[in-house]
């Protein structure tokens, strides 16, 4: 069965001595998309997560640094490049059928032999938090989630980005006239079919997601009476220090073992 998901796979050098980092090809539906698999070296079945991207394009690709330290964590981590990006076939469609990028991830993931597949999580960074949310209403294979300065209302966005705003209207059409295209992206509109735990991961200054974002989802799942946390770092933007990245990533991490063992 894995071998009708995973197309090819080629190690890529680690940062880390006990990770290994693969560039992929993988099945998303009828199409053939590229992504990247993080996994700790140790024999020993673990959770995974699906880590998504921010940006479009070749704007906010993978950072294989990121998903070097969740495996260095304990998780196994597939993170889709998105269709049309690096050899894949097919357009982004900023959540649209590009979602389905996330869902071959996560049936790849599933079937992996050293991943508990009752323990898959999801990381959506920016963008990213598009496909997450939609992974965890649409499926029932998300146990946790994570919206690190995450979009989560792309008609926010729209009127947020004056810079994003030719792009928005070429890929998903216009915010009034195409408005249910925006909401059926927007996890703000889909709160009701969120299944897991949330946490929202913000920067106070971060000019490119507002704290608007979480703020508005947060109040909606708290109406929903639906689990969320709040981590809020009033001094950083949409990109944390390093130093200070890479600490939150390991407490996020944390946070995820705990929802994700916690049933």
């Amino acid at each position: 069965m894995l071998d009708n998901l995973l197309v090819s796979q080629m190690m890529l050098p680690a940062s880390i001595r006990d990770v290994s980092v693969y560039h992929i090809m993988y099945r998303a539906g009828d199409i053939v998309v590229a992504g990247y698999l993080a996994q700790p070296k140790a024999h020993r079945k673990c959770p995974a997560l699906v880590y998504c991207r921010g940006g479009i394009h070749r704007i906010g690709m993978v950072q294989l640094g990121w998903i070097e330290h969740m495996a260095a964590c304990g998780f196994v981590v597939c993170a889709p490049s998105y269709r049309g990006n690096e050899g894949g076939e097919g357009q982004d469609e900023f959540g649209g059928a590009d979602r389905q990028d996330v869902y071959g991830a996560l049936q790849l993931l599933s079937r992996l032999p050293q991943v508990d597949a009752k323990r898959i999580g999801a990381v959506g960074f920016s963008r990213g938090a598009v496909g997450a949310f939609l992974a965890a209403a649409e499926t029932d294979q998300i146990g946790a989630l994570v919206s690190w300065g995450g979009v989560v209302d792309l008609h926010l966005t729209y009127e947020e980005r004056e810079d994003l705003r030719r792009m928005l209207k070429r890929v998903i059409g216009h915010p009034v006239k195409d408005a249910h295209a925006y909401m059926e992206r927007s996890a703000l509109y889909r709160a009701t079919e969120i299944k897991c735990p949330v946490l929202f991961v913000q920067g106070g200054c971060d000019e490119l997601v507002s704290p608007r974002h979480p703020n508005y989802m947060a109040r909606r799942l708290e109406e929903l009476r639906k689990p969320y946390d709040f981590w809020y770092y009033p001094e950083y933007g949409h990109h944390f220090p390093e130093a200070a990245h890479y600490g939150a990533l390991s407490d996020t991490c944390h946070w995820l073992k705990d929802k994700l063992f916690s049933f």
